[in-house]
């Protein structure tokens, strides 16, 4: 079997889609003076969906409590500096447009077709 590039591991697939979080622009009115980056709020919901949480509330206990596990890995894995509670993350992204999302889903897809290619 050959050995995956470090960048399709895990980690590596993460930091992908979080550099494309982060090259988003923002379209709140003043994206300068808000709390939560757009990075962190879509990394939060892209964790709480990975992490199979089966509510928003239940994510944001879980992030917010003495739960040291899910921050340490929000934090070094998804690169989450500050978590959105519920309400925020839902103002925050609902009125995003899906194809808002499309960069990272390229991204990604790209990523795993170059090693593809590169094995055959």
């Amino acid at each position: 079997m050959p050995r995956l590039r470090q960048d399709l591991s895990i980690p590596g697939l993460l930091r992908t889609v979080r550099a494309c979080f982060e090259a988003l622009d923002d379209p709140r009115s003043r994206p300068n003076s808000t709390r939560y980056t757009l990075a962190d709020a879509l990394s939060s919901a892209l964790a709480m969906f990975l992490l199979k949480y089966p509510s928003l509330l239940q994510f944001d206990d879980s992030a917010r409590a003495a739960d040291e596990v899910t921050r340490h890995n929000l934090g070094t894995l998804y690169g989450v500096e500050q978590v959105p509670c519920d309400t925020q993350m839902r103002a925050i992204l609902d009125p995003l447009k899906p194809s808002t999302l499309r960069g990272a889903f390229r991204a990604l897809h790209s990523a795993v077709l170059d090693e593809a290619f590169r094995h055959n």
